[in-house]
C-alpha cells in the first residue's frame, strides 16, 4: 500500500469521508509499526515473532476492507488510489491478470505458513 497518501490535497470525495480517513489513518500506523519492528525482528523470541504475524494478518485485513471500499466508488481519486495500489503488489508478488482477492490469499497463506514454523 502506498506510504502516506493521507495528506494530498488533490484527493476529494472519497477521502473526504471521516470513516475513509481513519482507516487511512490507521493503515498509515500500522505500516510504520510493521517497518519499525522488522528491524528488531532477527532479534526477537518466538512471542515477537508471533506479534509480528498478528500485526501483518492485522494490516493485511485492514487492507482489503480499504480496498473493497475503493473498488465500490466511482470517484476519480479511489479508482486511481486502486490502481496505484495494485502497482504496488506488484512489487509483493502480484501477477497480472491475478486478482487482488487471489493475492490476499496468496499473503495470508504466507502467514499461516509463517505461524506454523514457529508452532513446530
Amino acid at each position: 500500500m502506498p506510504r502516506n497518501f493521507k495528506g494530498d490535497s488533490a484527493m476529494s470525495g472519497f477521502f473526504d469521508s471521516e470513516m475513509v480517513r481513519e482507516s487511512v489513518e490507521e493503515l498509515n500506523e500500522l505500516q510504520k509499526e510493521l517497518f519499525e519492528s522488522v528491524m528488531s525482528l532477527p532479534f526477537v523470541g518466538e512471542d515477537g515473532k508471533r506479534e509480528q504475524l498478528d500485526l501483518m494478518r492485522k494490516f493485511l485485513e485492514k487492507q482489503k476492507l480499504f480496498i473493497f471500499r475503493m473498488s465500490l466508488s466511482d470517484d476519480p481519486d479511489a479508482v486511481r488510489m486502486k490502481e496505484k495500489i495494485l502497482e504496488s503488489a506488484q512489487l509483493f508478488g502480484l501477477k497480472r491478470g491475478q486478482g487482488i482477492n487471489e493475492f490476499f490469499r496468496v499473503m495470508e497463506s504466507q502467514i499461516d505458513y509463517l505461524e506454523k514454523t514457529l508452532d513446530g
